[in-house]
């Protein structure tokens, strides 16, 4: 073969593979596409090293088997590696996926970042098994990515007994705060778009029927608004929390806790910062922690609700002395 065949068919291929990528191809569709006979599609499919599936006549890479070839820079390995790192942390089980990508990722990095994830895919796989959990998160994947409904089996925190949904899957959104995951799009049930915490999702099964995501569909700039996850119908509220001189006030001026914050340092030593979030209900867990080094000073509802909190607690502890 000459060299410049050589090249038309290596530029083919990476061509190819970009469109299976896409959707399914006929090899009739994909030889018009690329302007070539049938015979040379299918000989150049076979040799690509992807697997892939027939979808109703047509071929279309597996991207659930899928493993891209990317290339990094070393400050771009550091993000990646940073971001493996977090995700190892922040998994409390078994989770093979999430073990293989790292295992996957480490061999691109190098030496001593890819010493590290190795390190943390070990830890991910030495934790507690659920299969069931494992399960619904495949399930979750696949019915997203394929943009197909899903009926779930979903207990929330407050109710009674679990409820079925029949659920179009817009977006899975990690948890800032914690280990979870979070999955937002339309429920039938509800007839609107809700948020559900995909750790009480009890099953998930992925139907045939196919949906697609609203063109105006955005959950960025409530997202933007949101101290975690969650959101509410109204414009955001103005929250300003003062902190103690001290270390208090030294580990809050260090860090960048949203993106709307400013902070204020006071002639004591202390600051306050000011956030605008869309929920304050997140931010307890946050302002709870600093004890008796963070007064709420706006809004009032939520500084009448901390100090209630804070009251009973002290309550509590003083009962048990």
């Amino acid at each position: 073969m000459s060299a410049s065949r050589a090249a038309t068919r290596a530029e083919r291929l990476i061509k190819m593979e970009q469109l299976y990528l896409q959707r399914p191809f006929s090899d009739a569709e994909m030889a018009e596409r690329l302007e070539v006979n049938r015979t040379t599609v299918f000989k150049d499919r076979t040799l690509l090293p992807a697997p892939f599936i027939k979808v109703e006549g047509r071929w279309q890479i597996d991207k659930r088997h899928y493993l891209s070839n990317v290339r990094l820079t070393l400050f771009e390995a550091l993000a990646l590696y940073l971001a493996g790192k977090r995700m190892a942390r922040h998994t409390y089980l078994s989770q093979p996926h999430v073990a293989s990508a790292l295992e996957k990722l480490a061999t691109t990095l190098p030496a001593p970042m890819k010493t590290q994830l190795v390190k943390a895919t070990d830890r991910v796989l030495k934790q507690r098994k659920d299969k069931v959990r494992l399960e619904v998160l495949e399930n979750l994947a696949t019915a997203w990515s394929e943009l197909r409904k899903a009926d779930l089996t979903y207990f929330s925190l407050r109710a009674q007994a679990p409820l079925m949904h029949v659920f179009s899957i817009y977006l899975i959104e990690p948890a800032i705060w914690s280990e979870g995951i979070y999955v937002i799009g339309y429920s039938d049930t509800h007839r609107k778009v809700i948020t559900l915490r995909a750790e009480r999702i009890q099953e998930a099964h992925v139907l045939l029927t196919k949906f697609e995501i609203p063109k105006d569909f955005s959950m960025t700039p409530r997202l933007n608004d949101a101290w975690g996850i969650w959101t509410g119908p109204d414009a955001p509220v103005q929250v300003r929390l003062r902190f103690s001189a001290g270390a208090a006030a030294r580990r809050v001026q260090e860090t960048i806790w949203h993106g709307s914050q400013e902070i204020v340092a006071e002639p004591d030593g202390g600051c306050v910062l000011s956030v605008r979030v869309g929920n304050t209900t997140e931010m307890k867990p946050f302002i709870r922690q600093w004890g008796p080094d963070c007064e709420v000073l706006e809004p009032q509802t939520l500084r009448v609700e901390i100090a209630a909190e804070m009251a009973a607690a002290a309550a509590r502890y003083s009962a048990a002395a």
